[in-house]
């Protein structure tokens, strides 16, 4: 059976390129605080680990 592996550099892309989600996040008082693209992406390979596993 083939594990699964997120295609984390196209979440990437789309994430912080296509979708532009840093400014989103920057206009939203309660994220704007804690969360930038460093700590998306930082989820998003977590949640990627979890998924393979």
């Amino acid at each position: 059976m083939n594990r699964f592996q997120a295609p984390m550099r196209d979440i990437q892309f789309l994430l912080t390129e296509v979708f532009d989600g840093p400014s989103h996040w920057a206009r939203l008082p309660g994220l704007a605080e804690h969360v930038d693209a460093d700590t998306a992406i930082a989820i998003l390979e977590e949640a990627a680990k979890v998924t393979s596993g």
